[in-house]
């Protein structure tokens, strides 16, 4: 079992983990529920963590994550919806206003 990711809340290591189980990589969190330590514990101690636990799987995770953390940190431009002409945030998959997905999320 190795470790191939961490950020500090849960929200943050989502992406990666809905990237891995695509990739049908069996992982595993930990400090999933630890939040409530921090303070008792060095916070960066409970993080939460992504491991594979297959070691051959190691370097297709990391290269996952690793395309993830790229995407995220791209600036998008904000888009205007195809179907009720509604602009929208780039951080939106679906227009807030008829909830037509973004045809370039496709």
């Amino acid at each position: 079992m190795k470790k191939v990711y961490q950020c500090s809340n849960n929200l943050e290591l989502q992406p990666f983990i809905e990237t891995l189980k695509r990739l049908d990589i069996k992982h595993l969190v930990k400090n999933e529920y630890i939040s409530g330590a921090i303070g008792e514990l060095p916070f960066t101690e409970a993080w939460p963590q992504l491991w594979v636990l297959n070691d051959s799987d190691l370097d297709s995770a990391r290269s996952a994550c690793k395309a993830i953390e790229q995407e995220l940190k791209t600036d998008k431009p904000d888009w205007n919806c195809t179907h009720c002409g509604e602009e929208n945030h780039a951080n939106f998959e679906f227009c807030w206003q008829c909830e037509q997905l973004d045809v370039h999320q496709v």
